[in-house]
């Protein structure tokens, strides 16, 4: 049995109009969706909403956060971070800050590795000016962080590398306060930044270069130690020259005293006895000198002669 050509028709309309009648509530479905999500809009903590608006060619705000804010469909919002920020410029090993540390080059020509970490905040009422300047929100890359470098190649390149080791502490102050004067004065940055601070973590010459140092100062304390000893010894032994001349001086002192004593008493003796005073001296001599004679020879027997003369006889020691 054939339809009929007006029911054809009219199924067809009907199937027609049930899919457009859910196409359309489809869309509204998307549409009561998709609109409140473009037009009700939040910001966070610490971040400023700068408005866009395409079709007006306007840009405004911010609208800090906390908040919520209603905005035309067609208007975006870029959030902006406007509170505690950094930028780390250090290396340790394999790792590394934001960006690895900066080397620029001392006087002598030699490359100073410096470690530096800069935090700051933002102007939350020059965003809009900054985002004018700074579309892509790239102030980080494009300014802060070339400010730092160029402010350190500057700094380090005034001192040798003698003068970095021996003034670290004054240098890293200098490059500190040069670093914070010159970010407040970048005019690309719009006086946007506030709050900076400025960690110099390190700065320190090549490690070969330190090694070098190291081993000069090793080799200077070696010397200065041989030459302490040198003069210890040179002192030690004129002390003891010293002590030796001085008894020397002495037992030569006191000689003379009792010879002068000896001298006297011979003449005294002499002139009670009534004899001749050399006579006398030349006895006391000889007899004195037999005395010493005695202290290093065996028994012996002494004859006196005439006119001075004296022998020794050494007389055989007894065998045990």
């Amino acid at each position: 049995m054939e339809e009929a050509p007006g029911f054809r028709i009219a199924f067809g309309k009907r199937r027609w109009l049930t899919g457009a009648l859910v196409a359309l509530l489809i869309a509204f479905i998307l549409c009561a969706i998709i609109i409140p999500l473009t037009i009700f809009r939040t910001v966070a903590v610490g971040y400023g909403a700068i408005l866009v608006d395409p079709i007006g060619g306007t840009i405004s705000g911010p609208i800090t956060g906390p908040a919520w804010f209603l905005k035309a469909p067609w208007v975006s919002d870029v959030h902006v971070y406007y509170a505690l920020d950094s930028v780390g410029m250090w290396s340790e090993g394999d790792v590394q800050g934001d960006y690895p540390a900066i080397t620029p080059i001392s006087k002598d020509g030699l490359r100073i590795e410096v470690d530096v970490l800069v935090r700051w905040s933002l102007d939350n009422t020059k965003l809009v000016d900054l985002y004018k300047r700074f579309p892509m929100l790239d102030w980080k890359d494009s300014a802060v962080s070339s400010v730092v470098r160029e402010t350190a190649r500057d700094i380090v390149g005034q001192y040798t590398a003698i003068q970095i080791i021996e003034n670290r502490s004054i240098i890293t102050q200098a490059l500190s306060n040069e670093i914070k004067t010159a970010l407040y004065a970048e005019e690309s940055l719009l006086d946007s930044l506030e709050n900076i601070e400025v960690d110099l973590r390190d700065i320190d010459p090549p490690v070969e270069f330190l090694k070098a140092i190291e081993s000069k100062l090793a080799a200077e304390q070696a010397q200065l130690q041989a030459e302490f000893e040198r003069n210890r010894i040179l002192i030690l032994a004129n002390a003891s020259a010293a002590e030796k001349i001085i008894a020397a001086e002495g037992e030569a002192t006191s000689r003379l005293i009792i010879a002068d004593g000896t001298a006297e008493s011979i003449q005294i003796i002499a002139e009670d006895l009534g004899i001749n005073a050399t006579e006398l001296t030349n006895l006391y001599l000889t007899l004195e000198a037999l005395k010493e004679i005695a202290k290093t020879t065996g028994n012996f027997v002494v004859i006196l002669g005439d006119e001075g003369l004296t022998y020794l006889i050494p007389l055989e020691q007894e065998q045990p």
